[in-house]
């Protein structure tokens, strides 16, 4: 989850993005930062580490990603090093994501299920959710077999659970009430 600074950098290199055409580009250029600072969280805190001066930071962001990122990328990280808020990277790739996915009329959702679905199975339910929501869908699969079985969906704020444990949690609760 992104907090509101995350929010504030994400928006406004998503509209400059946008303005300059590479609103693809930097999303590519944004998860892979957000990898690198997810591996190397060290790089977030040397970024972030007040005994260390701006211009030390900003040749360090120089000499790493100078001419391997576009400038709107670059700068952004400039601006994020220079701010105290390098470290936000991985939660400004994440808001920037969900932007652009609304910008694609793409829907990310998140599946568990107990066992890995069969590529038939997959197929029918990628092509189902497009269908009910109108978007291209990206699932992203989940197994936990602790659910038993079923499947629960998650999209943005909405769950929908028709796991066996979800189920059998809620019939218990049931049979507490009548007993009690």
């Amino acid at each position: 989850m992104t907090g509101k600074a995350e929010k504030v950098y994400s928006e406004a290199v998503f509209e400059l993005a946008k303005e300059q055409g590479n609103a693809d580009e930097v999303k590519e250029e944004l998860d892979a930062l957000a990898e690198i600072f997810d591996s190397a969280p060290e790089l977030g805190k040397f970024l972030t580490v007040p005994t260390v001066t701006i211009a030390e930071k900003l040749s360090v962001i120089e000499r790493t990603f100078k001419g391997k990122i576009s400038d709107t990328s670059y700068n952004l990280l400039c601006v994020a090093a220079e701010n105290g808020r390098a470290a936000l990277i991985p939660g400004i790739a994440e808001d920037y994501r969900e932007r652009w996915y609304e910008m694609k009329n793409i829907a990310e959702v998140k599946v568990t299920t107990s066992i890995p679905l069969s590529d038939t199975l997959r197929i029918k339910l990628k092509a189902k959710l497009e269908a009910v929501m109108k978007k291209t869908v990206i699932l992203t699969e989940n197994v936990d077999p602790s659910i038993m079985g079923g499947i629960i969906l998650n999209y943005g704020n909405t769950m929908t659970d028709g796991s066996v444990k979800s189920k059998l949690d809620a019939l218990q609760k049931q049979i507490k009430g009548v007993i009690a």
